[in-house]
């Protein structure tokens, strides 16, 4: 016997306003924040922002930004299915360019971080570089071979490698964790690079993992 829906749930329920929705708008509003602290500053050659960074890592410093910045405005996109049955041609130009972007930006973050330094940070450096690099090659390679399924899983790894940027510079504000210095700076990275690591698989199976109510019902009455 099928059950009836609630109408008193039902109304409760926000459509516009779903995970998806609310993951992105989170993150644009701290794209915004890390924009207008940290980036605005960089603008200007005579800030000490500007002046904190090596005259050598200056010349890894742009294509790495912008690469970074075109694959972060870009993935959200990928992620759309409005997009993608519209027109799906401009869905695998917007990947391509994804592709390409993050092909330039991970790259470079590693000899920014070893000139730069900390030296305490240059294996974090390279561990989320690689992480982006390789899960985005592996999106790219699951598509050319027809494989959507996987393609989109390897997709929704890749964009929270690039997060880590926006992420770790978000927290850096907080000010318990300003006040800790470099310590802070190290445990806020490493922690970001590993949750970029692991939680877009919990994400991928958390249905798996945590079964829906009507399913188990579903099997006990079957």
């Amino acid at each position: 016997m099928s059950s009836v829906p609630n109408p008193s749930n039902q109304s409760l329920r926000f459509p516009f306003l779903n995970s998806k929705r609310a993951f992105f708008l989170l993150f644009g509003s701290m794209a915004l924040l890390v924009i207008y602290v940290f980036e605005v500053p960089l603008m200007n050659p005579n800030s000490p922002a500007w002046a904190h960074f090596a005259p050598k890592s200056r010349l890894w410093l742009l294509p790495h930004a912008l690469g970074g910045t075109l694959a972060l405005l870009l993935a959200p996109f990928q992620f759309s299915n409005r997009l993608r049955r519209w027109n799906l041609q401009l869905h695998r130009v917007l990947g391509r360019i994804y592709v390409g972007a993050v092909m330039v930006a991970a790259p470079m973050a590693i000899p920014i971080a070893a000139i730069q330094g900390p030296p305490e940070l240059l294996m974090a450096a390279v561990m989320q570089s690689s992480g982006w690099l390789i899960t985005t090659l592996i999106a790219l390679y699951c598509i050319r071979t027809g494989n959507i399924t996987q393609h989109r899983q390897w997709m929704i790894r890749s964009y929270p490698f690039g997060l880590v940027f926006l992420a770790t510079r978000t927290l850096f504000l907080v000010p318990a964790i300003h006040r800790m210095g470099l310590l802070g700076i190290i445990e806020v990275v490493w922690s970001c690079v590993f949750a970029a690591a692991f939680i877009p698989t919990f994400v991928i199976n958390w249905r798996a993992i945590f079964p829906l109510k009507k399913m188990q019902a579903a099997k006990a009455g079957g």
